[in-house]
């Protein structure tokens, strides 16, 4: 009996039935014990598999692989501490319903529980971060194996998309030899019939009641991060009601479409007698929490009557002291319902008074001195050609771009892991997202000094894509200046932790051009000349954090006093 052997058919028959329901990339890290399952991923036809060495990597590489196709992505690693390092990106996904299929191999049961080297306790490891979890048992000589692990091959994909998609588990222990005594000859591609998620909607009366209760008031359509419908912009011309878009909810750019949503809110929901006029009857949500808190404290105070959340999954949604009732519905399904359902909207003010203070804050926008990420970021967005994609780190970045973008009429895809808005896998992420990504314009990543360090194995990865990165050197922990930590006399040694670094040198290290940017003057030219390049590079903006501080503090009580 060969048991290498049996090893490999038992994989190779789960991944028939991934790839059959539509799997087309997995990403691997080496190990040992996961042979069985890394043979059958070199050998099969029909799946695409991609090396990284680091685990922790590897699994942010994959989320961002499923991110850019919007398909599920696959991982293997091997036992032990391997697995334990999938677990910030499998929070991520969880959090941003992003599909991927999760493959431990494992040690069979007579390892565990004897001190076997390289043996941890894997089941359930990810607890409710996953959608499901199978434990399996040893392979075996079996006529039946191969047809139920086809099907559970199915299975997994198809719980992976939901409704309400994110990980799902599988782990799968081996028992040595693990390496066949021959090999077979390259598996040719199963026939594919994919599986596709299902599409929740409300009952004809509740869709109905909905309807009614949006025409009767003044309301106000929030969309957080998620992959949200274009016609949600429509929605909200048909209900008279702004639409605040968050920027990674893939609204505020688009090349062409006729409503266009509200960008600046977080400046001018910061004036009191602004929030007080702009109280609305009801809020209906889609996506996840904005990245402004400026907007999600105006959520949480308000007294509106009503505040739906449109959520797939049936998950909930909490503010303080808000009561939120969850609509486990399909986003692009109901609104093109409502659309359908609702009348005309009877005034047209309460949309404009919105809109006015809009133009208002962008036009404030134009005529300050901003700091000079901000400055770099409205550059950049004038700059990239249509159809390009951007990834911002968590902190700072994506905080001055929330503030400070406005909108474009060109498409932009934007990305960032606000799931749970951990600064680890930016990186990564970023070289995930690139490699899916099919757009024609560029790819680039806008990372922090200490997001761009948590990562730094992920440059192996980045050095094969056509990217650009633009780090913001502020020297540490740049976000802890606007928080109260900033008055600690203990605030450089506890929270602010400068990571001193010749980041030419590191660049050159992976094989990656390296320049500098140290103020306004030179942003369009070192723009000019990174962005008409190719291959991977990357730009060091240098950044005086206090200066910029100080700016943005500005910024802030102009609208904070303005009359």
């Amino acid at each position: 009996m060969d048991q290498g052997r049996i090893n490999l058919d038992a994989s190779l028959a789960l991944l028939d039935g991934l790839v059959e329901a539509g799997l087309k990339r997995l990403v691997f890290s080496p190990g040992s014990r996961s042979t069985p399952l890394t043979l059958a991923a070199l050998l099969h036809e029909g799946v695409e598999a991609f090396a990284a060495v680091d685990e922790r990597s590897a699994a942010w590489l994959g989320l961002g692989m499923a991110r850019a196709s919007g398909c599920p992505v696959a991982l293997v690693c091997t036992s032990g501490t391997a697995v334990a390092n999938w677990h910030p990106a499998v929070v991520e996904a969880d959090r941003q319903e992003v599909p991927l299929i999760l493959l431990s191999a494992d040690r069979p049961w007579e390892l565990h529980h004897c001190n076997a080297n390289q043996t941890i306790d894997q089941v359930a490891i990810f607890g409710r971060h996953v959608r499901s979890f199978h434990q399996l048992s040893a392979p075996h000589a079996s006529s039946d194996l191969a047809r139920r692990l086809r099907a559970l091959g199915r299975q997994l994909l198809r719980e992976s998309l939901g409704p309400g998609a994110g990980p799902v588990h599988l782990n799968f222990p081996f028992r040595e030899p693990l390496v066949p005594e021959k090999l077979p000859p390259t598996i040719t591609a199963v026939g594919r019939k994919p599986l596709k998620p299902g599409i929740l909607c409300l009952e004809p009366a509740e869709l109905n009641s909905l309807a009614r209760e949006l025409a009767g008031g003044k309301g106000v359509i929030v969309c957080g991060p998620g992959a949200l419908p274009v016609e949600i912009l429509e929605l909200g011309k048909a209900c008279g009601a702004p639409v605040l878009a968050d920027p990674l909810s893939g609204l505020r750019f688009l090349s062409s479409h006729r409503s266009r949503p509200l960008a600046a809110y977080d400046l001018f929901l910061r004036n009191p007698t602004t929030c007080q006029r702009l109280q609305p009857d009801w809020v209906l949500h889609f996506g996840g929490l904005p990245v402004s808190k400026t907007l999600q404290n105006w959520l949480s105070r308000n007294d509106q009557k009503a505040y739906w959340w449109v959520n797939d999954a049936g998950r909930s949604l909490d503010l303080p002291g808000r009561r939120i009732e969850t609509l486990a519905a399909n986003p692009a399904r109901l609104v093109a319902d409502l659309c359908a359902a609702l009348p005309s909207p009877t005034s047209a003010s309460w949309l404009e008074e919105w809109r006015k203070r809009e133009q208002q804050a962008q036009a404030r926008l134009e005529r300050t001195a901003l700091p000079l990420e901000a400055q770099l970021l409205r550059t950049l967005l004038d700059e990239l050609p249509d159809d390009s994609l951007l990834f911002l780190s968590n902190s700072l970045p994506v905080r001055f771009f929330d503030a400070c973008s406005g909108t474009r009429e060109k498409t932009i895809a934007l990305h960032g892991n606000r799931g749970a808005s951990g600064i680890d896998g930016n990186l990564s992420t970023l070289a995930g997202l690139a490699s899916a990504w099919r757009g024609s314009g560029l790819a680039v990543g806008v990372l922090g000094d200490l997001a761009f360090f948590h990562d730094l194995n992920a440059l192996a990865l980045c050095r094969e894509q056509n990217l650009l990165l633009l780090l913001f050197n502020n020297g540490g922990g740049g976000i802890f200046d606007y928080l109260p930590q900033h008055e600690l006399a203990l605030h450089e040694q506890g929270w602010r932790t400068p990571v001193p670094m010749d980041y030419q040198s590191l660049a050159a290290a992976f094989g990656i051009s390296c320049r500098q940017l140290r103020g306004q003057p030179d942003i369009e030219p070192v723009l000019a000349e990174v962005l008409s390049e190719t291959g991977c590079r990357l730009v060091e903006i240098v950044i005086d954090a206090e200066a910029s501080r100080q700016q943005y503090l500005r910024l802030i009580r102009q609208f904070v006093e303005q009359t």
